[in-house]
């Protein structure tokens, strides 16, 4: 008796271990005491369930959900990755094709992170076949002189254009410095933690609100604070430039600089002036070797913030710089979704304010149900004012928000209604939205050319009228050639040495 006692007492002890051993994840080490927005999406469980409630649709679809189903994939434009006359058994094909290829299956979860500084921790769990994997991202663009090559069945490589180490194995890709060990974790992520540790939970997103939105406007004080730099080296090659044409042109040289007399003789249109209020003078003779120096930027071939007298980064001011002021009393936000519902909150820390945004809550959700009330006959939207007849609002100082409560039958069909509802919107606007973003990736390489082509110009003698890349990257004025994202062909209208411009044969130019 005692011994099956004792076997009893292992044998449930060992379940418990498998089981918590099942449950915890790599993917929880994402998550920090400094991060400031984590997101969670079980891309395991979601492919699953759509693996196999494609495969019996027929069999286990009611005839509304059908019809939802329909209705969505008429939606889907013609040029989709599945092709056209988009059917459930064609999806079914290609789900089949890609599972029986087994490159890359999800396994668990999706698991992202950001810290202060918006560096991403970014972890996959999936299985994976690292030699299949490793073929594809050779053959992906962009991707020479990055070595993909698997040593001990995991490849290591750094991400083309950023500062973040990748790691692939059979198990996980994890991008970022992603700790072996969990962190303790202090209070303000501990009910994160506890959720995503759940397996029922499906999506968890959770984020520090002013803490992202100070990072964010840091980020661009950076950005603008570099671009000052660039802006002020270019003022000091232009004056090198001038002062080298003035000793060529003149016996009585200037050795130091002379901003009055370069511009007097036409060498300059008009005095430079660093974007940051530093102030140029000469360093060594520049009838010689000398440079021209910035007391802000130090010199053009090794810029430097503040080498001179310092000129602090003012403080930001992130009231200023919000479309509502209010917006300010927003500390944190979540959306959690399991099996039981979905909830979607905020934390206000301003009493007064919360009350003003629990009204606008209602009000806008009574517009959103009146207006369902007008759409008849459509099986999507009927479905999802079932799931407003669900909603619940939350109201715990300092939460605000709304719970949508669903029964385990209900949760296809809702689900159904939405991602078909948001796909009738979403997908156009998508295309619309990845076809501006080309454009602006296109005039982004416009300018980088034709900066690269003025500064060219600035340094040699004999300057570049047309667009010409190969003198731009024998100089170092480019690192690599631009590439229009649609395929279109970089030239030039216009005398570049005088006030040319750079044009693409599908965008055309900036202006």
């Amino acid at each position: 008796m005692r011994k099956s006692l004792l076997a009893s007492v292992f044998i449930a002890a060992l379940l418990l271990t498998c089981q918590s051993a099942l449950y915890a994840s790599y993917g929880l080490n994402v998550i920090e005491n400094d991060s400031i927005g984590v997101i969670y999406f079980n891309l395991g469980k979601a492919y699953n369930v759509l693996r196999d409630q494609v495969k019996n649709f027929d069999k286990t679809a009611d005839t509304n959900t059908k019809n939802q189903v329909e209705e969505m994939l008429k939606t889907m434009p013609a040029d989709n990755p599945l092709g056209k006359d988009l059917t459930v058994s064609k999806i079914n094909e290609a789900l089949e094709k890609w599972h029986n290829d087994a490159v890359f299956i999800p396994t668990g979860g999706v698991w992202i992170s950001v810290s202060k500084d918006l560096q991403p921790k970014v972890v996959i769990e999936a299985q994976i076949n690292v030699n299949k994997i490793a073929e594809f991202l050779k053959s992906a663009p962009n991707a020479q002189g990055t070595n993909f090559e698997p040593k001990n069945n995991v490849i290591k490589f750094d991400v083309p254009g950023m500062a973040l180490s990748a790691e692939i194995s059979n198990e996980r890709i994890v991008v970022g410095n992603v700790s072996a060990t969990p962190q303790q974790l202090g209070e303000g992520w501990q009910p994160f933690y506890k959720r995503v540790s759940s397996p029922d939970q499906h999506l968890a997103i959770e984020l520090e609100v002013q803490s992202i939105i100070e990072s964010v406007l840091t980020l661009n004080q950076q950005r603008s604070a570099a671009t000052s730099e660039k802006a002020c080296a270019a003022n000091m090659r232009v004056m090198l430039a001038a002062t080298e044409m003035y000793n060529m042109d003149n016996e009585k040289m200037l050795h130091e600089l002379d901003m009055k007399a370069l511009v007097a003789d036409q060498y300059l249109k008009e005095a430079a002036v660093c974007p940051d209020s530093g102030t140029y003078s000469a360093r060594g003779d520049l009838a010689e070797n000398g440079e021209i120096c910035c007391s802000i930027h130090n010199t053009a071939a090794d810029l430097k913030k503040f080498d001179g007298p310092a000129k602090p980064q003012p403080k930001i001011d992130v009231v200023s710089q919000l479309p509502d002021p209010r917006l300010q009393h927003i500390v944190r936000a979540r959306i959690f979704a399991d099996t039981a519902g979905m909830l979607l909150a905020i934390a206000v820390k301003d009493e007064p304010t919360r009350q003003q945004f629990k009204e606008m809550l209602q009000q806008n959700l009574k517009m959103a149900e009146e207006q369902l009330s007008q759409n008849k006959g459509d099986a999507r939207v009927e479905t999802v004012k079932k799931m407003f007849a669900a909603l619940s609002h939350v109201d715990r100082a300092p939460w605000l928000g709304i719970s949508i409560k669903q029964s385990e039958n209900e949760q296809i069909l809702v689900g159904t209604a939405i991602v078909g509802v948001l796909a009738a919107i979403a997908i156009p606007n998508f295309q619309k939205a990845r076809l501006e973003a080309r454009k602006k990736a296109c005039f982004a390489n416009q300018r980088v050319l034709l900066g690269a082509t003025e500064m060219y110009n600035m340094d040699n003698e004999v300057m570049l009228k047309e667009l010409n890349i190969e003198p731009l990257l024998k100089g170092s004025y480019i690192r690599s050639a631009p590439v229009c994202p649609e395929g279109g062909v970089y030239g030039s209208s216009g005398n570049l040495a005088e006030g040319g411009k750079i044009e693409c044969s599908i965008h055309g130019s900036v202006d």
